[in-house]
């Protein structure tokens, strides 16, 4: 009985481990394969471990770096330039007026005519005047005559009439004399006459008009005419009290008016050398020809003074100053090895796009110009070039 059960189970058990090889093998190899599977992975992994350290690393440096653009500093030709308003003045001015009263009996030019100098413009009509005229040359006759009688007489004997009475009468006959001279003159001031060529630009007074002498005081006097010459004209500058010490007579300057499409360039003719107290400016005068009449008296133009021009140097945009609490310093910010570096710097003189630097900085340096705001020295910094953005020099106006 119990031979015939081992002999079934050997049986049964041979008969499992037919059917059931292939597929126990199947499992282990696939065990091991996992198992393999696993180690790879680990393996693989390893390596990895130490990498997600180093990104984070990356990571953290460049999210502590500051964007920043930066310019190199450049070598240029810097000006100072202060542009100011001016008024034009022409070369000689006058307003002619009537020396003697009377009514205009002639009147020869009007606005806008040329004369030459000595020419006649208008004529007074003063029967007064010429009265006086011939009543003292009549008189300068006689006086003149009564002498020559006594000189004779008394040539021809000294006993007739006294030497006293003989330059009693010479006396006379001078004083005769200068009293005709004297009306004559008047008389000749009835005539008006141009003192200097120049343009008629304005006229007061029309024939038949009374015209008051203004031998006394002119605001109670109508005036016949305005003549200036414009042929060469003064332009008037007041230089504030900031540029007085460099505006002297050689220095250049430029104008520019709304109806020229250049720019007229001359220099510095005179200064007063004096600052008015009320306005604490300088007037300058710059004197300009005028052949084409091409400026105006009472225009007004821009002119811009020269002050200062400093070839070949160092500068760099005024973007990249960063002024000190105090406001005297200056600062820049300079890009070394991925970190931004604070360097004091002294600047010169500014032209609204470019900035000197007169001490501070070599050449070779690159500042920050955008990003500064926040930005510490000593701090990380990733940089991109900086566009500068077109323009023209500043030039400041008063």
């Amino acid at each position: 009985m119990e031979l015939s059960c081992m002999l079934a189970e050997r049986a049964s058990w041979g008969h499992m481990t037919q059917t059931s090889r292939f597929k126990i093998i199947l499992m282990v190899a696939a065990g091991l394969f996992l198992l393999a599977a696993a180690l790879v992975i680990i393996q693989g992994q390893q390596p990895t471990v130490s990498a997600p350290d180093t990104d984070r690393d990356l990571a953290q440096s460049s999210a502590g770096a500051q964007q920043v653009q930066i310019s190199k500093v450049q070598r240029r030709d810097i000006s100072q330039t202060l542009t100011l308003p001016a008024n034009i003045s022409p070369w000689y001015q006058a307003t002619l007026y009537g020396k003697v009263s009377g009514y205009v009996k002639w009147i020869g030019f009007d606005k806008g005519d040329v004369v030459k100098k000595g020419e006649l413009l208008a004529v007074m009509d003063a029967p007064e005047i010429e009265d006086q005229y011939k009543q003292a040359e009549a008189d300068y006759a006689i006086k003149q005559v009564t002498y020559e009688r006594y000189l004779s007489v008394w040539q021809d004997n000294h006993d007739i009439i006294a030497k006293q009475d003989v330059d009693v009468a010479k006396a006379a006959a001078e004083s005769a004399k200068h009293q005709r001279d004297s009306r004559r003159n008047l008389l000749e001031y009835t005539k008006v006459y141009a003192p200097f060529a120049g343009v008629i630009t304005a006229r007061f007074a029309d024939p038949g008009a009374l015209i008051q002498a203004a031998t006394g005081s002119a605001t109670q006097a109508a005036p016949l005419f305005t003549i200036m010459d414009m042929d060469h004209v003064r332009i008037y500058v007041n230089a504030p009290q900031e540029a007085a010490q460099l505006a002297k007579p050689g220095l250049p300057v430029t104008m520019t008016a709304r109806e020229w499409s250049e720019e007229l360039h001359a220099s510095i003719t005179r200064t007063t050398e004096a600052l008015d107290p009320a306005t604490r400016t300088l007037l300058v005068e710059i004197d300009v020809p005028n052949k084409d009449h091409r400026l105006q008296p009472g225009m007004f133009v821009n002119v811009a003074l020269h002050l200062q021009q400093h070839p070949n140097a160092l500068a760099i945009p005024p973007a990249a100053i960063v002024p000190s609490k105090n406001g005297q310093e200056q600062s820049v910010f300079v890009v070394d090895a991925g970190r931004a570096k604070l360097v004091p710097v002294k600047t010169g003189i500014d032209d609204g796009l470019w900035v000197e630097v007169v001490d501070g900085l070599t050449g070779q340096e690159e500042v920050v110009v955008v990003g500064k705001s926040g930005l510490i020295d000593g701090q990380v910094v990733q940089s991109s070039p900086y566009n500068l953005p077109t323009g023209r020099p500043a030039k400041q106006k008063m």
